[in-house]
């Protein structure tokens, strides 16, 4: 994670790839599972660089149209990434015309066990998480621009017929929160995930997940979740509204979690000492952009993430 943060914040690596690439970026959990033209693709080209036997398949590709790799490179900071984006940028100058192109071919029938396309009938909830430390009676953010103190992004999806539901809650006075939504945000993203993708929590280290919406669409709850072994754990508030717009689907969804987290995961190395304070903020997005779409971090099992057992 690191690295990649060291990469991609330079500016000649930036330079690189507004003027001379296309990016792309894709999930290789998906990507190395799909049984279709687009999975078959991207084994081809992973399949010629250093990771062409099982498991992942994670880093940097660089190929040609037609599918032949030019360059790898995973997580080696911003100096070896240059050096082998240039050496790609070479080896692609001397390709014959012929080969510089593609005729693209009929896309077929796509996996779909393996696509997590936003859907119709879903809004889009931005999840933002930041680690805050305390100064005086504030809680403020860590002034330091290194990995860890950054924003990290995920989204949380509602759909539309469960806004209905909500809707209809409001509407009858309130009352404590479908319990489906609740283990949703509970699970899947009230996480420390500033430092690296982090493990969901299972159903049984939710000890408290108390949210409630007023009759005025105030948003008021608490949490308690911890692991098995109580090494991790994130304990705090929320506090928020929403509103619906005439079409029954929400107009606002804001809320502000507060709280202390401790431990880290297998991907999340170097959380501060102790019990340390997080602060996320949720919010509704009109999700028009393709960044607003990309899916929720957790939705690997879909199954798994719209029941939340």
């Amino acid at each position: 994670m690191i690295d990649r943060l060291l990469v991609f914040s330079n500016p000649e690596v930036q330079k690189l790839l507004k003027e001379d690439f296309i990016p792309v970026a894709a999930d290789d959990w998906y990507q190395r599972r799909r049984k279709d033209a687009e999975g078959e693709f991207f084994r081809k080209v992973a399949d010629q660089g250093p990771r062409s036997s099982g498991g992942t398949r994670q880093g940097h590709y660089v190929f040609t149209p037609g599918g032949t790799l030019l360059g790898y490179n995973n997580n080696r900071g911003a100096d070896r990434r240059l050096k082998m984006m240039r050496e790609s940028l070479k080896k692609w100058e001397e390709l014959p015309k012929e080969a510089r192109s593609t005729a693209l071919g009929e896309r077929g029938k796509i996996d779909e066990r393996y696509v997590r396309a936003l859907p119709d009938n879903v809004q889009v909830i931005k999840v933002y998480t930041r680690v805050l430390e305390k100064r005086g009676d504030q809680l403020v953010a860590l002034p330091e621009k290194k990995m860890g103190t950054l924003t990290a992004v995920d989204h949380l999806w509602f759909k539309k017929d469960e806004v209905k539901d909500l809707l209809e809650l409001v509407k009858k006075g309130g009352g404590e929160f479908p319990k489906e939504l609740s283990r949703r945000i509970a699970r899947f993203h009230l996480l420390d995930n500033t430092r690296g993708e982090s493990l969901s929590w299972r159903k049984e280290e939710i000890h408290t997940m108390k949210l409630e919406v007023s009759s005025e669409g105030l948003l008021m709850g608490e949490f308690s979740i911890k692991s098995g072994d109580e090494k991790m754990g994130y304990e705090g508030e929320i506090r928020g509204k929403l509103s619906f717009g005439r079409d029954g689907g929400l107009s606002i969804f804001e809320c502000l979690v507060i709280g202390e987290h401790w431990g880290e995961g297998p991907w999340t190395r170097g959380a501060r000492p102790g019990r340390s304070p997080l602060g996320q903020v949720f919010k509704l997005s009109p999700a028009t952009s393709g960044h607003d779409q990309i899916p929720p971090q957790s939705i690997r099992s879909s199954s798994a993430y719209w029941a939340a057992e």
